[in-house]
C-alpha cells in the first residue's frame, strides 16, 4: 500500500509540471498586414509574425549544395516582399496566396544579406496557403 501510494504521489508530481509547460507559452499571432504598409514602415515589423496576401510572381524552386530543397519568390504586384520557405510548394507565378511568415528587415545567412524578406519556413511559424481561383 505504502509504494502504491509513493508511486502515486511521485507520477503526480511528475506529470504536472508537464502539463503546466504547455499551457505557459501561447502561439503567437501573426499581424495582418500588406506588403504596402510593411514596405512603408519595414522597422515596425521586422522580428515580427506576419500575414499578408498576394500574387506570386518570379518564382524560383531550387536545391541548396547541402541537398535542401527551397523556393523564394515575389509577393505583391507593384511592390513586393520576398518570401523565403524550404521545400517546393504547390504554387506557380500568377498564383494568389496568404503568407504568413517572420519578416525581416535585414538578415545575414552566411556571406549573404537579405533585405525586405518573409521567412515562411515552419521554423518560423511560417506558411503559404494557395487561395483559389474563382
Amino acid at each position: 500500500m505504502r509504494t502504491l501510494t509513493l508511486l502515486t504521489i511521485v507520477a503526480l508530481l511528475w506529470s504536472a509540471p508537464l502539463g503546466a509547460q504547455e499551457k505557459s507559452e501561447p502561439k503567437e499571432k501573426p499581424v495582418q498586414t500588406t506588403v504596402a504598409a510593411i514596405l512603408k514602415d519595414p522597422d515596425n515589423f521586422h522580428k515580427k509574425l506576419v500575414q499578408v496576401e498576394g500574387k506570386v510572381s518570379d518564382i524560383k524552386k531550387r536545391t541548396s549544395r547541402a541537398g535542401n530543397k527551397y523556393t523564394t519568390f515575389k509577393l505583391g504586384e507593384k511592390q513586393t516582399l520576398t518570401v523565403f520557405t524550404y521545400g517546393h510548394p504547390d504554387i506557380e507565378d500568377g498564383d494568389e496566396v496568404v503568407v504568413i511568415g517572420r519578416f525581416f528587415k535585414e538578415r545575414r545567412v552566411g556571406n549573404n544579406t537579405f533585405k525586405n524578406e518573409i521567412d515562411a519556413s515552419t521554423r518560423e511559424g511560417g506558411k503559404i496557403i494557395k487561395k483559389e481561383r474563382s
